[in-house]
């Protein structure tokens, strides 16, 4: 599909609309929402922000095109894997984003700066890859390893607030509500999280699926020397992504279908068609600069949350303890059997699903606003005693 650059007033009239595969109910709308970038090497200068849409039809075809209060979801993915791939795999139920629309909700993915569609400055030059990966692309894309000409890591918990908030101001007006709902994955967690506790006035609720980077020590101030001394991006080859960090974790039988690791590889690298050249092929990132997501940002989240977390992730630790240091008085917690960190290519995925649709429905799992929950293997969502 085509997308469109829009601005707030001409986003309604420019949508491209093309039906969600086969459900006539969804239309799916794919945008460039111009922003004016904080990243250091293009600070003030203009950068496309790709957004996808899952949206009813009667929303879209509504007199002033708005859409219910508390109905609006923007997701935000993690370190390597863009929206879509994240969100909105095309094969069976493993769309995230067609079970909420499905449900009635608005919902939107984006890409941030240096993934998918977005804009991606700096990540063109392989000399500008992390020094440490140069050799793989030798002697394929470079005659030998090369100095980063842009020596900074790239963005930073600042830049990629900024890009969060362009969206979140973007989908605001374009469907006429003050707040919206995210979900964040991986990364996507550090970055709403981070986002929420800043600007708390314009999130209704947040679910967290997986959050990196969260420790309760980790420094509240931004470094002294900004941008970082660095390199502007890094690349994530099969062997890793796929390999070591999903198979690698995966301890349960039939939890992953077979034939889905090479179909989503392959949708990595349809989504980055330079880093499939480099070396073996792989994803391009920017480097990220964070600080920040700790104890005294989360005690500063008083919207309902909901974090969840496959019991094969090593990240469970960190999100439990995320989870008691959450400032809201309305927040639950579900460990996810036979669930890695990748769960949203995994059967399990229809937990991430439900649990997320009653969450942001009704602010409850199995009925209740708080607590903590398990789903087992079957993923049926029971209470853990106490």
């Amino acid at each position: 599909m085509a997308f469109k650059r829009t601005s707030l007033s001409l986003a309604a009239a420019l949508a491209m609309l093309a039906p969600a595969h086969a459900d006539e109910t969804i239309q799916t709308i794919d945008r460039l929402v111009s922003h004016v970038s904080t990243v250091p090497p293009i600070v003030g200068k203009p950068i496309d922000l790709f957004v996808r849409e899952k949206v009813p039809v009667s929303i879209v075809e509504s007199a002033e095109g708005k859409a219910p209060a508390g109905k609006v979801v923007l997701m935000v993915h993690g370190g390597y894997s863009p929206s879509t791939l994240a969100f909105d795999v095309a094969y069976r139920n493993y769309s995230w984003m067609n079970f909420l629309a499905r449900r009635g909700f608005d919902v939107f993915a984006m890409d941030m700066t240096g993934y998918g569609k977005s804009g991606h400055p700096m990540m063109d030059d392989p000399c500008n890859l992390d020094p440490r990966q140069q050799a793989a692309l030798v002697p394929k894309n470079l005659a030998a390893a090369c100095a980063p000409k842009y020596p900074f890591e790239l963005v930073s918990s600042d830049t990629e607030t900024a890009d969060i908030d362009r969206m979140v101001d973007f989908i605001r007006a374009l469907r006429g509500v003050d707040k919206i709902s995210l979900i964040g994955w991986s990364g996507g967690g550090i970055r709403t999280g981070t986002y929420v506790s800043r600007h708390p006035e314009k999130i209704e609720k947040l679910v967290i699926f997986a959050s990196s980077n969260y420790d309760r020590k980790n420094p509240s101030q931004k470094p002294e020397v900004l941008p970082k001394p660095g390199a502007p991006m890094s690349l994530q080859n099969r062997r890793v992504g796929v390999d070591q960090r999903w198979l690698g974790t995966s301890k349960c039988a039939g939890s992953i279908e077979t034939g889905m690791p090479e179909m989503i590889w392959n949708l990595n690298i349809d989504n980055d068609a330079l880093g499939a050249t480099w070396g073996t092929g792989g994803l391009r990132a920017p480097s990220r600069t964070y600080w920040g997501w700790n104890a005294e940002a989360a005690a500063k989240i008083k919207v309902p949350v909901l974090v969840m977390v496959g019991e094969q992730d090593a990240l469970t630790a960190s999100n439990n303890e995320l989870f008691d240091d959450l400032g809201s008085d309305k927040k639950a917690f579900i460990g996810i059997s036979c669930a890695t960190h990748f769960m949203v290519w995994e059967k399990q995925s229809r937990v991430l699903h439900a649990a997320s649709a009653e969450w942001l429905e009704s602010t409850s799992v199995k009925g209740a606003a708080t607590g903590r929950f398990r789903a087992d293997e079957a993923g049926v969502i029971a209470p853990v005693a106490k």
